[in-house]
């Protein structure tokens, strides 16, 4: 199939056995993981991984099992939704048992139930919103991924991160996609990561993988790409065309309009913002190191 052309919601929603039974279930975790990986194989599916807060047996620590054994298939969602008990159901039948409280209105939202407190509830909220800014965007994936080394679990991540938050009062803030990236760094720098100018590069790779940003932010430090090294390669390209194949007709400078070069790592990258990632949109990357020497 066309990549990007089907999306999968697949509604894990615990991997509590006990809570899984009591919900009247049936899941072998590790066939969904399985299942997961042979899809995510292809590249052409983009999957969604649910899982649901206040389910009966499932404390705060259970939760977090669940999150971090659905986090580890890599879905490009992990979605944390929250107990909806809705009329005639199952959940409303056994409110008293369960010791569930929830909203009077629609969406009837869990409260509160014997496993999970209300506190609990509003933890989880943030890491949520944590998790939909810096892992469902996709806009973080190569920072984040090296970020949760530092840290026992994904989970314990999200949750440093959504402590981070609250302290510095950015939550119910309308903050733009740089300021997302200034906030990480900071929490990078203040969580006690032994070198974490070390997350420099990770910050500009997901930075540039998405936009061929033009006023570089202060946090990311100076370009490490010469003015006289790009004139030079986008001057050869113009001519020979031996990396942007497509870009016939393209002068120097319109190509530099929609390209990017970054040195990361020791390797020069060429960022193409005409073809992206159908899943996340990322720009495609292509390793251009010893170009200077290549004579082509």
């Amino acid at each position: 199939m066309r990549p990007g052309l089907i999306q999968l919601e697949i509604g894990v929603q615990s991997v509590n056995e006990r809570t899984i039974r009591e919900i009247r279930r049936k899941m072998d975790i590790e066939k969904v993981r399985q299942n997961v990986s042979r899809i995510k194989e292809r590249k052409n599916v983009h999957q969604h991984l649910d899982l649901i807060a206040g389910l009966p047996y499932e404390d705060y620590a259970s939760f977090s099992v669940s999150f971090n054994e659905v986090y580890s298939m890599r879905p490009e969602q992990l979605q944390l939704g929250f107990l909806k008990v809705l009329k005639g159901s199952l959940m409303q039948e056994k409110t008293g048992e369960y010791e569930l409280f929830n909203q009077d209105r629609p969406p009837y939202e869990v409260l509160s139930t014997r496993w999970l407190s209300y506190g609990e509830i509003i933890r989880l909220k943030k890491v949520e919103e944590m998790v939909e800014v810096y892992y469902n965007s996709a806009q973080f994936s190569n920072t984040m991924r090296e970020l949760e080394k530092e840290f026992s679990s994904p989970f314990a991540m999200y949750e440093a991160l959504a402590s981070w938050y609250e302290s510095g009062g950015l939550f119910g803030v309308s903050h733009s996609r740089i300021a997302r990236y200034e906030i990480l760094y900071r929490f990078i720098s203040g969580s006690g990561v032994k070198n974490p100018e070390e997350y420099q590069g990770w910050l500009t790779l997901d930075l540039y993988l998405r936009d061929n940003v033009r006023n570089r932010p202060e946090f990311l430090g100076e370009d490490k790409v010469s003015k006289e090294e790009a004139a030079a390669f986008y001057r050869r390209e113009a001519q020979e065309h031996a990396y942007l194949r497509e870009y016939d007709g393209y002068d120097g400078r319109q190509m530099r309009k929609m390209t990017h070069l970054e040195r990361f790592r020791g390797r020069f990258l060429l960022f193409d913002y005409r073809h992206r990632d159908p899943l996340n949109g990322d720009a495609q990357v292509l390793d251009i190191t010893g170009w200077q020497d290549a004579g082509v």
